[in-house]
Formats: C-alpha cells, structure tokens, sequence
C-alpha cells in the first residue's frame, strides 16, 4: 500500500495544516432542470462553482458559469475552454464528449459539473443533490471511509487503507485514483456509476485537506512543477499569470448545511 509520503510528493512545498485528522472534507453538487435549462452548482472545502447550460433539448446551445470560490487567479478563465461543450448532443456518452472537449484544457471541477448537469437531461427527477464525505486519515494509520449519498441515499460506503479501498470486500485492492477508470467503468453502471467517479474526484480533493494552503498565497503556479498540464490553470500559456489566492479554504466538518450557501 501507498504511504503518506507517496500521497505528499504531488504537493510538496506545501505546509502541513495541524488540524487535519479532527474532521472530514465535504462536498454537495445540486443539479437542476428546467424548461431548456441545466443548472448545476459546487461546493467543497476548496471550491465553488455554477453551471448554467441551456439547450433546444437536442443538442447545448449556450454554457454559463459563476467561479465563485476558486484556488487560482487565472481560474474565471476556465469559463471559455467550456464553450466547446456547444454543439454536443446531451445524450452523447462522456468518454465521447472527453475525446472532443479534452478536461486537462479545462477547470476540472467545473467540467465535471458541467458533464453531470448535461448528464441530468430528461433525468425523472427535476432535483438531484450528492453529499460525499471523506473523513481525515490518521497520518499513521491511513485509514479513512469515503461516501456519496443521491437525496440523501448512500450508493457507495468505501473504506479506505491510504489511495486503495480495503472494504467492501468485492472491491478490497482497488484504487481510488490513478487507476481508477480502468476498473470503475466495467464494474458500474448507470448512476452507481456516475456516483462512483464523483466520490473518486471527492477523495483526490479531500487530500488538499492535509496541507494549510492559506501558507502559500500569493505563490506563482509555475512553482509547483508537477502540476503543470493538469488542468486549465496549470496549462501552458496560463500558468505563467496563475497566482494562488487567499482566504480560499472553508472548511465544512461541522457545518454541512453552509454548503452551497456559497458564504
């Protein structure tokens, strides 16, 4: 298995946040539908997003969104690369629509809102809510439960041993991260999947709760080498004008209500 020091090498440089072990990273995407509308909205410890995707219930005509809360300096920028979501049909399969809008040209928190709005199209039910929770993992142990609920009802209960699931047992040995596709998209299917990939994104970003960013505001992006090409404002070209911002963290252990409050 992973040791701590495995999950630290992406995010060296970074200052070690003494009160990671006492909660858990929270993250609630609401999607909604509408009359030739698709509303979608983020928020997690370091996150928040709106989508607003209108279409002629065919194929997208127009993409809108807020950045709310946002790492980076050049992050608002990420709104243009999603314009090339226009033109595609709603009921085109995501690995389809990754082929043609490539995510790493992308903010990918917003993408991914972006895909699960569109995702959303003629779904039964106007309103969907997930709720993913990832405990803080003992630095000695590495041990921690990830989970995703749909309006309240949990699809996925992984307990993990540092990036790997030791429980459930049919899943025991399976990554969490760089692996994860592979064996996700023949095991799940229709929303279990959907939720499935939602709560793998969940505890790649529950990791940036082991470092306190506030301690490195102000810091050019070209700094942090192994991100580069990662994701729209790790991308060539906008990289080099990318500053981390301050005051950019909340954190939501004990107040999940305040999500999507976007406070």
């Amino acid at each position: 298995m992973a040791h701590m020091n495995d999950l630290s090498s992406a995010m060296s440089e970074r200052v070690t946040n003494p009160h990671y072990g006492d909660g858990c990273y929270r993250r609630r995407i609401h999607l909604e539908q509408q009359p030739g509308v698709l509303i979608g909205a983020l928020e997690d410890d370091c996150h928040g997003f709106r989508v607003r995707i209108t279409h002629d219930d065919n194929v997208v005509t127009g993409v809108e969104a807020d950045t709310l809360r946002i790492p980076m300096s050049t992050c608002p920028g990420a709104v243009e690369p999603l314009q090339q979501l226009i033109g595609i049909a709603l009921t085109t399969p995501a690995p389809e629509i990754v082929a043609r809008v490539p995510p790493r040209q992308n903010c990918t928190h917003l993408y991914d809102l972006a895909l699960l709005a569109m995702a959303h199209a003629g779904h039964e039910s106007p309103l969907r809510q997930y709720d993913i929770t990832v405990s803080d993992m003992p630095r000695e142990a590495g041990h921690s439960v990830a989970k995703i609920a749909l309006n309240g009802e949990e699809l996925h209960r992984w307990e993990l041993e540092w990036i790997h699931i030791a429980a459930p047992a049919e899943l025991a040995g399976r990554p969490v991260l760089n692996g994860f596709a592979a064996w996700a998209n023949n095991t799940f299917s229709g929303l279990q999947q959907e939720a499935a990939f939602a709560l793998s994104k969940g505890v790649f970003v529950a990791l940036a709760r082991m470092y306190d960013l506030s301690q490195i505001a102000g810091e050019p992006a070209l700094h942090d080498e192994v991100r580069l090409g990662v994701c729209y404002s790790y991308s060539r070209g906008v990289v080099e004008n990318a500053v981390r911002l301050p005051d950019t963290v909340r954190d939501f252990s004990q107040t999940p209500e305040q999500l999507l409050k976007f406070l």
